[in-house]
C-alpha cells in the first residue's frame, strides 16, 4: 500500500503536464496549421528570438486559432544540395504521415532555398512568409514562383562603415574575423563590394586557414583599428567553438574591440555594432502572416525591402575600452548601462519586501493547509482515476516497477502490444529470459545512475512482429531519499530508425545511381588529397558529362533518362579501381578520382578508356541508344592542391572539351578560368548596377516623313560602367536574360520611360507613343498584371504605351504568351514586331498576330538602294502592312536617299542617325520641346 500511495502522489504531480499535452493532442477543426522553417540550431541565439516573437504575434490575433510548428535546420556545415533534398523527404514523410500546414514561416537563406528548390514538390502551394534572407537574387528566384512574400534582411555594410569612419576618423584598413562556411561567404561578398565602392581596404583574417590560437596572435597585434566580427565558427582544424565562447576568446586575445554586424554576441564579449532590428522584422512577417490567414492573396503583399537599422553598443564594455556615450552617434542604443538607484538599493527593498511576504505566507499557508487536508482524501480518489484515464489514452507503453522488478503500475497500451497484464509479474515471468536479462540490467543502470537512463530495445509484441523502443527510465525516490522503483516510459521508434538511416544514406549518396554525391566527394577526395600529399604521388580528377543528354529526355522521355543514367553509373563504378572513387554530382555530371598515380600518361590512357566505355550503345525498354561523353581533368599537384580548386579546374576542362566539339577529354590550363572569371565579374557587376541604379535610358525620335517635330520616341537602355566604359546591350541584355535579372530590369526600363514620357507630356511636347522593349523571358503569367500596375500607379494612358517583341515570339504560340498580349491589348497597350524580316515568320501569318506595327530592320534599309533583293524585302513590307492597316517603321535611316526611297515606297515614319541620334531625357526635351508647344 506505501508503493502504490508513493505512486499516486507521483502522478499527481505529473497531472498538470499530461493534462496539457491531452489538451494539445486535440486541435480544433478550426485551427490553422503554421510551419516555422528555421535555418539555425535551436541554440543559435536568434532562433529562440524568433520562435519566441512568432509564438506570441500569432497568439495576439483574435481572429484565428493557430498552431505553430517549428522546425531547425542545421546549415552550418551542411548546406549543400544534397542536405536540403535530405531535408525535403524528411518533410515530405511528416507530410505522408498526416501533417498539413496552411502557411509556412522561412526564417533564413538556407530555408528560404530549400522551399524554392523543393518546397512546392513538398509542401504544394503553400503560401510562404519569409524573414532573415539577405540573398536578393533568392528572393527574386521566389517572387517569381508565386505565393512568396517577406521581409529582406540587408546586411547592413554601408552603415557600419559610416559608423567605423565616425569612431575610427582615417582608418586606413578594416580587420575582418571570417571562418569561410558557406553561410559567411555571402556576407564577406557583401561587405568587399561596400569596401571596394568606398575605396576602403580589407584584411581578412580566416579561419578556413588559421588555427583560433594563430588567430588569436594576429589579433594581439591590432591597435587602434577597428575589427569586424563576421563569423568565427571553425578553424582549419575543424575545431568548433560555440557563438558565446568564441566572442569572449576573440575579445580576450584581440588588441582591438570588437564590432559585429549580429546582434548576437554584442554585450558578452562584443563591443557594438551595426543590426537588423530581428525581433521588428519578425512582427512584420507575422502580421503579413495573419494577412495571408484571413485571406489575402500574399502576391499582392509588397516584400519590404528596407529592413530597420540599430546601432547597438555594449556601455559597459565601451567604458572600459575608453570610450564615452558623447563618442557615439545620437541615435546609438546602449546596453549594459551602469545601475542607477533603483539598481543599487532593489536587493535591500526586496528583501524587506520578502520578508514581509514569507512571514504573511506562512500565516496564509497554516490557515489554507488546515482546509486543504478536510478534502485530501476525496481530492486524491477523484485525481487517481483521472490520471489512470488519462495514462490509458496516451499511445506509448508507461510502466512502474517497484525496486524489486516487479511490476506495480502499467497502462492499456503495455497490455495490447504485449498481450498480457504485467502488474504484479517481474520481466522474467512476461519476456523470454534475454529481454528479461537486458531489462533488469538497464534498470540497475538508472538507478545506478540516480538520474533518467535512454535506451533502445527490441522487443516482440503479441502479434509476433519484432519492434524497437526507445525507453526512458527514471528511478523514483521516498522522502528519505531511498529508491523505491523505476518509472518507465516506450515509445515505438522502428520506423523512425528506418527513416533516420535512410536519410543517413540520402544525405551521402546519390538516389537514383546510389553513386556518392557532391557531400561524400568532397570528403573522400579530402581523404585521398592527404595520402597523396604524405606519398608524394599524383591524384587526377576526371570531370565527365554526357553530351547531348537533353536530347534523350526530350525526344524519349526522362524515365529512360534516368534508366541511362543508371547504366552509365554502373559502367563508371565496374571500370575503377576499388582504391579510386567514382561520384554523381547531379544530372549527368560524374566525376572520377584516380589516386596511386605514378605515371600521367595511365591518367589519359584512362580518361580515354572511360569514354569508350560510356560510349557502347544501351539498351533500354526497346530503346538502342548511343550516347557520347566529354571529360576535363585536373592533376594534383600541378592543377590545385584543394577539393574545391581540383574539382573547379576539370569542370573548366570539361566546358573547353564541349567547345571543341565534344567526345573528347581536355586537361585543364590556367586561361580556361579567366573567360569565366570576367563572366562573373561581369555579372556581379550588373546585379551591383541593378541594385544601386545605376542604367540610364537614351531616346531616339521616330519621324512621319516630312516632319521635323517626333510624334514617337522609342526608349533604349544603356549601362555606363565605371571601369570597362560604355557596354553594349549586345553583351549584358544576354546575360541578365540568362540571371534572371531581365526581369526586374525590364520593369525598372519600363517605370522610368513612362515617367519621362509623362514629364515630356506635361511639359508641352505632344508625343503620342513611347515604344519599349521587352524580353521574351520577361512574360510570363504575372507580366500583364505587373505592367498593369504600373501604369495605374503612374496613372499612364495605355494608349500610349507600345511593346516592342521579337519575331520569334509572335511565332512561338504559347497560350501563356499569348494570354498575355491578349490582356495587354484588350487595356489598349500596342505591340510592334522589332527587326521585321530576320525571323522566321511567314508574311501571310502577320494578319493573325497582336501587333499594330513593323519595323524594318536596318539591314534592309542600309543597302536598300544597291541591294535589289533588300529593295524588293523593304517594298514586300511595306505593301503587305498597308493592306493589313498596320504602322511600318524603318530602322536605321542614315542619308537623304534612303529616306526618299522608302517615302516612295510608301513608308510614312523612320527613325536613325539622318534625323537624331538616341539622347537622354534632357537633352530630347531641351531639343524638341520648344518647337513643339505651339500658343493655343
Amino acid at each position: 500500500m506505501m508503493i502504490c500511495r508513493h505512486l499516486l502522489l507521483f502522478m499527481l504531480l505529473l497531472f498538470p503536464a499530461i493534462a496539457a499535452a491531452a489538451d494539445a493532442a486535440v486541435p480544433s477543426a478550426r485551427t490553422a496549421q503554421v510551419l516555422l522553417l528555421l535555418s539555425y540550431e535551436p541554440v543559435f541565439p536568434a532562433a529562440d528570438n524568433i520562435v519566441s516573437t512568432m509564438r506570441r504575434e500569432l497568439n495576439n490575433n483574435p481572429h484565428n486559432d493557430i498552431t505553430l510548428h517549428v522546425e531547425y535546420m542545421d546549415l552550418d556545415l551542411q548546406a549543400g544540395d544534397a542536405y536540403l533534398h535530405a531535408y525535403a523527404q524528411l518533410l515530405r514523410a511528416k507530410q505522408q504521415q498526416g501533417e498539413r500546414y496552411d502557411l509556412v514561416v522561412a526564417a533564413g537563406d538556407g530555408a528560404l532555398k530549400l522551399l524554392v528548390t523543393a518546397g512546392r514538390e513538398v509542401l504544394g502551394q503553400v503560401p510562404v512568409v519569409f524573414l532573415g534572407v539577405n540573398d536578393s537574387q533568392l528572393i527574386r528566384n521566389a517572387q517569381n514562383l508565386g505565393g512568396f512574400t517577406g521581409i529582406y534582411d540587408a546586411l547592413p555594410v554601408y552603415e557600419f562603415m559610416a559608423l567605423m569612419r565616425y569612431l575610427y576618423p582615417g582608418f586606413e584598413q578594416l580587420h575582418v574575423i571570417n571562418d569561410g562556411l558557406p553561410r559567411s561567404g555571402q556576407r564577406l561578398l557583401q561587405l568587399q563590394q561596400a569596401a571596394d565602392s568606398l575605396k576602403q581596404k580589407l584584411v581578412v583574417h580566416s579561419l578556413a586557414t588559421l588555427s583560433w590560437q594563430q588567430l588569436a596572435d594576429e589579433l594581439a597585434g591590432l591597435d587602434g583599428e577597428p575589427l569586424l566580427l563576421l563569423s568565427a565558427y571553425q578553424d582549419v582544424e575543424k575545431a568548433i567553438k560555440p557563438l558565446h565562447k568564441s566572442n569572449r576568446f576573440l575579445s580576450a586575445h584581440s588588441g582591438s574591440p570588437l564590432w559585429s554586424l549580429s546582434p548576437s554576441g554584442i554585450g558578452d564579449g562584443l563591443l557594438g555594432g551595426v543590426v537588423t532590428d530581428l525581433q521588428l522584422s519578425t512582427e512584420r512577417a507575422a502580421a503579413m502572416a495573419l494577412r495571408i490567414l484571413d485571406g489575402e492573396n500574399p502576391d499582392r503583399i509588397i516584400i519590404d525591402w528596407h529592413p530597420e537599422i540599430l546601432t547597438l553598443v555594449d556601455a559597459e564594455q565601451a567604458i572600459s575600452m575608453g570610450f564615452e556615450a558623447d563618442d557615439f552617434p545620437q541615435k546609438t542604443i546602449f546596453m549594459n548601462q551602469p545601475p542607477g538607484f533603483w539598481q543599487s538599493y532593489r536587493n535591500l527593498f526586496l528583501l524587506l519586501l520578502s520578508v514581509t511576504v514569507f512571514f504573511t505566507s506562512i500565516g496564509l499557508f497554516i490557515w489554507s493547509e488546515i482546509r486543504r487536508r478536510k478534502f485530501s482524501d476525496q481530492q486524491l480518489d477523484e485525481r487517481t482515476e483521472l490520471i489512470k484515464n488519462i495514462l490509458d489514452s496516451i499511445p506509448d507503453i508507461i510502466f512502474y516497477k517497484d525496486r524489486n522488478g516487479v511490476y506495480v503500475f502499467c497502462n492499456k497500451q503495455f497490455v495490447n502490444l504485449m498481450g498480457k497484464n504485467p502488474v504484479g509479474y517481474t520481466d522474467f515471468d512476461v519476456f523470454d529470459q534475454e529481454t528479461a536479462e537486458f531489462f533488469r540490467a538497464k534498470d540497475k543502470e538508472a538507478v545506478a545512475r540516480k538520474h533518467m537512463n535512454v535506451n533502445e530495445e527490441w522487443v516482440h509484441s503479441v502479434d509476433g512482429s519484432v519492434m524497437l523502443l526507445e525507453t526512458q527510465k527514471t528511478p523514483i525516490y521516498d522522502k528519505r531519499g531511498r529508491c523505491i522503483g523505476v518509472f518507465g516510459l516506450s515509445r515505438d521508434i522502428t520506423e523512425l530508425k528506418k527513416a533516420q538511416q535512410n536519410l543517413e544514406h540520402i544525405a551521402h549518396h546519390d538516389v537514383l545511381t546510389g553513386l556518392p554525391n557532391r557531400l561524400s566527394l568532397n570528403k573522400k577526395l579530402e581523404y585521398a588529397l592527404n595520402m597523396a600529399r604524405r606519398g608524394g604521388e599524383l591524384l587526377a580528377v576526371i570531370f565527365l558529362d554526357l553530351d547531348r543528354f537533353k536530347d534523350i529526355n526530350d525526344t524519349i522521355g526522362h524515365d529512360i533518362g534516368d534508366l541511362l543514367l543508371k547504366d552509365v553509373a554502373h559502367r563508371l563504378h565496374n571500370n575503377v579501381r576499388d582504391s579510386d572513387i567514382c561520384a554523381r554530382l547531379g544530372g549527368d555530371e560524374f566525376v572520377v578520382i584516380l589516386s596511386r598515380i605514378d605515371d600521367e600518361e595511365r591518367i589519359q590512357e584512362k580518361c580515354d578508356r572511360l569514354l569508350q566505355v560510356i560510349s557502347r550503345p544501351y539498351s533500354l525498354q526497346g530503346h538502342l541508344l548511343s550516347v557520347f561523353a566529354s571529360a576535363g581533368i585536373s592533376i594534383y599537384p600541378q592543377h590545385g592542391n584543394s577539393v574545391d580548386e581540383l574539382i573547379r579546374n576539370a569542370d573548366a576542362a570539361l566546358h573547353k572539351a564541349k567547345e571543341l566539339g565534344r567526345n573528347r577529354s581536355c586537361y585543364y590550363q590556367r586561361e580556361l578560368t579567366d573567360s569565366i572569371h570576367s563572366r562573373m565579374s561581369l555579372e556581379q557587376d550588373l546585379r551591383s548596377a541593378l541594385e544601386q541604379h545605376s542604367f540610364t535610358l537614351y531616346y531616339q525620335p521616330q519621324f512621319r516623313v516630312g516632319d521635323s517635330i517626333p510624334k514617337r520616341v522609342e526608349a533604349l537602355l544603356r549601362w555606363p560602367h565605371p571601369v570597362r566604359g560604355l557596354i553594349s546591350p549586345h553583351d549584358f541584355i544576354p546575360l541578365a536574360e540568362t540571371s534572371g535579372m531581365i526581369v526586374e530590369l525590364g520593369y525598372w526600363v519600363l517605370r522610368s520611360a513612362c515617367q519621362q514620357f509623362l514629364f515630356w507630356r506635361q511639359q508641352g511636347l505632344k508625343l503620342e507613343k513611347i515604344s519599349v522593349n521587352v524580353s521574351p523571358i520577361q512574360i510570363n503569367s504575372s507580366f500583364a498584371s505587373t505592367v498593369a500596375d504600373i501604369l495605374q500607379h503612374l496613372d499612364f494612358d495605355p494608349r500610349w504605351l507600345e511593346l516592342e517583341v521579337t519575331e520569334s515570339l509572335m511565332m512561338s504560340g504559347t497560350t501563356e504568351v499569348s494570354q498575355q498580349i491578349s490582356e495587354l491589348r484588350a487595356m489598349g497597350v500596342d505591340f510592334a514586331i522589332d527587326d521585321f524580316g530576320t525571323g522566321y515568320s511567314s508574311l501571310s501569318k502577320i494578319k493573325s498576330m497582336p501587333v499594330t506595327v513593323l519595323k524594318i530592320d536596318q539591314s534592309f534599309v542600309r543597302d536598300i538602294n544597291d541591294d535589289i533583293n533588300d529593295y524588293e524585302i523593304a517594298r514586300a513590307i511595306v505593301l503587305m502592312a498597308k493592306s493589313l492597316g498596320l504602322i511600318v517603321v524603318a530602322e536605321g535611316v542614315e542619308t537623304k536617299e534612303q529616306e526618299g526611297t522608302l517615302h516612295r515606297l510608301g513608308c510614312e515614319w523612320v527613325q536613325g542617325y539622318y534625323y537624331a541620334m538616341p539622347m537622354d531625357g534632357e537633352e530630347f526635351y531641351q531639343r524638341y520641346c520648344t518647337e513643339a508647344v505651339q500658343p493655343d
